[in-house]
């Protein structure tokens, strides 16, 4: 009888068990979605430590050898620590009055000695790092450049150029040193790869004269729980009001409204604030980079890649091996901040990670064409090359058949036009079609 009576305790025991580890893998993760009460010790957000000069440094490097008929591009992966090293500490001169330079001059001017030049990937203003240049001038913190030259043999002669606006500026003197200059183009851990300019759309680009062989990568993949976020966007979770409909739960009190998308693994908020004031564009990179550390947890590198005047969004792309990450949607590999003097304002950030390098078998690199073969593929297909600002190989971001966990990045070239960063082949393609009219 009593035997009989434990047996039942037990199987009700063992239901319960069952019902409550069942309801935890149906949700997911909703354990993690839900606030803690209030007064519970906040969790942090980012667990990535991210330099300034990280997000912030050139994506290209490209030492022109005229002497020795050479143009070469240096990954920059393996300059990192150059940059952590000189860039923060470094200064140069007072920045002279801007001269009109058309991009074709500035070109002939770069090939006329050996010069390094120092490129990024979208404009950058003198102000952010105002405390590398002497008396910077007020009406220069929102004036920009994508440029940076300096001449091998004689550092001092350095310059900022602006291609947007084809503006140049000199600068009166450098602390660099031909010394600190060879230390990054002598690095024994270089790559370089011999490149040829090529004018893309008023816009010169450095491309690959040869075949270049890029390692396939595979990582594993971690989902993010929504408390690590939910607790740096909301004061009081108390007064958080959560709902859910369909695979997006929201988020909400009096201002704040945080979205996550469980099939798109994407966060998205919006907060609505008084203070809308002018910020200097220095002021909105800085503070930009700021929400970046508090939210990021991509352990490879992230990059400032562009900024929109109409939303003031901030745009950051993530990196694996000095590569690009690129996706259909970008869904993966983006994060879009707006910021106002008073704070946040929106944010799109993807919550899925690539945390662990994994050592796969199959394939171990690609072969992909030169970058003159590339632009001539183009070019069949539109010779004027409208709509196309850039070229360049990235990785894209691939789900795994076999695990869900697990995410490979093939590398392939890519176009950017009108804004999105399109695969070569299937940029073709949609010109095809659009040309064809089917």
């Amino acid at each position: 009888m009593i035997w009989s009576k434990l047996r039942q305790i037990l199987l009700v025991f063992l239901i319960g068990l069952s019902a409550f580890l069942s309801f935890q893998i149906w949700t997911t993760g909703v354990q993690q979605r839900e606030p803690a009460p209030s007064g519970g010790n906040p969790l942090p957000a980012s667990l990535t430590d991210r330099s300034f000069v990280e997000v912030f440094s050139p994506k290209k490097v490209i030492w022109h050898r005229n002497t020795a008929g050479e143009t070469l591009d240096i990954n920059t992966f393996y300059t990192n620590e150059w940059f952590e090293d000189y860039l923060p500490e470094m200064t140069f001169g007072r920045v002279q009055l801007p001269e009109k330079l058309g991009l074709s001059a500035y070109q002939d001017y770069l090939n006329s000695e050996n010069w390094v030049e120092f490129i990024f990937d979208a404009p950058v203003p003198f102000g952010i790092f105002e405390d590398g240049f002497d008396d910077l001038p007020t009406d220069y913190q929102n004036r920009t450049f994508t440029h940076v030259i300096m001449n091998k043999k004689n550092p001092d002669k350095t310059a900022f150029y602006d291609s947007q606006e084809e503006l140049f500026y000199r600068v009166e003197g450098s602390e660099y040193t031909e010394e600190v200059i060879n230390k990054l183009l002598y690095s024994p851990d270089n790559q370089m790869t011999d490149v040829k300019a090529f004018d893309i759309t008023d816009r010169f680009i450095y491309l690959p004269v040869k075949e270049k062989e890029v390692e396939y990568r595979d990582y594993l993949v971690e989902r993010l729980p929504n408390n690590l976020f939910i607790y740096q966007f909301f004061s009081d979770p108390s007064e958080i009001d959560a709902r859910r409909t369909g695979n997006t739960t929201r988020y909400l009190d009096l201002t704040t409204e945080v979205k996550i998308n469980d099939s798109l693994n994407m966060l998205n908020y919006l907060r609505q604030r008084s203070d809308m004031d002018e910020m200097t564009f220095s002021d909105r990179l800085r503070n930009s980079y700021d929400v970046l550390n508090q939210i990021e947890n991509w352990t490879e590198k992230v990059h400032y890649q562009g900024y929109s005047p109409k939303t003031n969004e901030v745009i950051f792309q993530r990196y694996v091996q000095g590569y690009p990450v690129y996706s259909y949607q970008q869904f993966e590999s983006v994060i879009e901040i707006a910021v106002v003097e008073s704070g946040l304002t929106s944010l799109q950030v993807p919550i899925r990670v690539a945390q662990t390098s994994l050592s796969l078998t199959g394939e171990k690199a690609k072969t992909l064409p030169s970058g003159e073969d590339v632009l001539n593929q183009i070019k069949e297909i539109n010779p004027n090359l409208s709509n196309i600002t850039d070229i360049r190989i990235g990785l894209t971001w691939t789900e795994s058949k076999e695990d869900e966990r697990v995410v490979h990045f093939e590398p392939d070239w890519y176009v950017e036009s009108k804004g999105n960063w399109i695969e070569v082949t299937r940029f073709i393609e949609a010109q095809e079609v659009y040309i064809n009219g089917f």
